[in-house]
């Protein structure tokens, strides 16, 4: 009798979870049944409650491929999330590789939290183990999404951390060596690349390092808009390099930076007046006869000219250098640490072909021998031969690689004169674009031209 009675029971017993969703058709999720896949008797067997031909079955959720169904199933590693179709993980929940979590770090079944020592890019990293708010900076060639991501402060227009904050831009920043930009079989790298000089004894001034390439108007457009035109503001942080005696020539707001950079009394820097500047601007004064006949992208590209020499000295000191001594650029423009004895020229170190200063030769930017290719339609010409403006005439830094010197400085002689460190407002005659002949000993600015610029003065840093 007491047999019978238990037997009923068990019975009534079953009868009441089945009622309760523990029947076959059942979907009531049981979070501790089997996966899919897993034999079953009844839907109560199964973490999706459905027990289908003797095999648990996906919920209707999961079956339809959407995991977000509330249960922990298929291969999911935790309740929606993990495996092959759900979500990663978030911090703390199960797991069981590195990609079931958001972090990419599972840590003894649990996602872990991002490190910045975690050798994963996690978090608001911009590159494994760097950038964001709690890393360190990255360095040279890893991924930033602004310049403070980087050690360096400079984050390019690719999005890759580089060497020098001025070299950041397209246009200026890495459009510089041989060949036109999009043109087959050009060679560009960074306009801030330098070559380290070791041949230059103790007693002379010993080794130093100067830029390839002469500063591009580009370059000091990114200083330019990263202060919005105070200079004065970057100044005031006493930058390695700089002399605080210098920061009241500097300008203050973007209209006194376009003002240095624009016509303002210097020779040869006036459009209308059959001059021609790289930094590109709008009309001067509302002027459009001052305008320039070629875009912002052309005229970055090309060595900076027109340019202050406090100015030159400011973008130099910014990317950690100073501008070049005349010292320096005469030692590399001679090739002096050769052991045969200085040469007259920077390409003649490998090439002994005959010069004639007074033509045009295409180992050097000299006598208007570059031309700006695919000038606009609209360029102003003067007496139907030549143009109006006369930024067509500067080339590009690194444009005559047959002309670098020794050490692998590129127009050390030619397209740009020279501003020196030796002292304020001086120097150096390299040759330029126009027909200026070498004359390697510092000279000043003659104060009676007004500012210190001149459409065929560039710059060079050194460090």
């Amino acid at each position: 009798m007491g047999l019978s009675r238990a037997l009923a029971g068990a019975a009534i017993g079953c009868v009441v979870v089945a009622c309760s969703g523990a029947g076959a058709n059942d979907a009531t999720p049981n979070p501790d049944g089997a996966i899919e896949g897993s034999a079953c008797t009844v839907g109560f067997d199964c973490r999706s409650g459905l027990c289908e031909g003797g095999t648990c079955a996906p919920s209707e959720a999961a079956a339809s491929g959407d995991p977000n169904d509330g249960i922990k199933n298929g291969d999911e590693t935790d309740v929606d999330c993990g495996g092959s179709r759900a979500d990663e993980c978030s911090d703390g929940k199960s797991c069981l590789v590195a990609g079931d979590c958001t972090s990419g770090v599972c840590k003894s079944g649990r996602c872990a939290a991002p490190r910045p020592d975690d050798g994963v890019k996690n978090g608001d990293e911009t590159d494994v183990d760097c950038g964001g708010k709690k890393a360190p900076k990255c360095a040279v060639g890893k991924a930033c999404g602004a310049h403070g991501d980087c050690a360096s402060d400079g984050c390019s227009y690719a999005k890759k951390c580089v060497e020098y904050k001025g070299c950041t831009a397209r246009a200026g920043g890495d459009t510089c060596g041989e060949g036109e930009t999009g043109a087959a079989g050009s060679k560009h790298e960074s306009c801030c690349a330098a070559v380290s000089v070791t041949d230059r004894p103790a007693g002379q001034g010993g080794p130093f390092s100067i830029d390839k390439f002469h500063v591009t108007a580009g370059r000091m457009r990114a200083m330019i808009e990263r202060y919005d035109g105070n200079l004065k503001k970057w100044a005031a942080e006493s930058p390695t390099g700089w002399n605080d005696a210098w920061t009241a020539s500097l300008p203050g707001t973007m209209a006194e930076a376009l003002f240095l950079l624009g016509p303002g009394r210097k020779r040869g820097c006036s459009v209308q007046f059959e001059g021609g500047r790289t930094y590109w601007q709008g009309p001067i004064d509302g002027s459009a006869a001052e305008r320039q006949d070629f875009t912002r992208e052309v005229l970055d590209e090309k060595g900076l000219n027109c340019v202050p020499w406090h100015l030159a000295q400011a973008v130099c000191a910014w990317d950690g250098g100073r501008l070049a001594s005349a010292a320096e650029i005469q030692w590399v423009f001679e090739n002096r640490g050769r052991a045969q004895g200085a040469t007259t020229y920077p390409w003649q170190w490998n090439d002994g072909a005959p010069y004639d200063p007074n033509n045009a030769d295409m180992r050097l930017v000299h006598q208007y021998s570059y031309q700006t290719p695919s000038p606009p339609p609209g360029m102003r010409i003067v007496n139907g031969q030549y143009p109006l403006d006369h930024a067509f005439f500067v080339a590009p830094p690194g444009r005559r690689p047959a002309g670098a010197s020794m050490h692998g400085v590129h127009d050390a002689a030619g397209n740009l004169l020279t501003w020196v460190r030796d002292g304020q407002k001086q120097f150096v005659y390299t040759m330029s674009w126009e027909k200026h002949t070498k004359q390697l000993t510092p000279s000043t600015w003659n104060a009676s031209d007004g500012p210190d610029a001149y459409y065929a003065i560039g710059a060079r840093c050194a460090r």
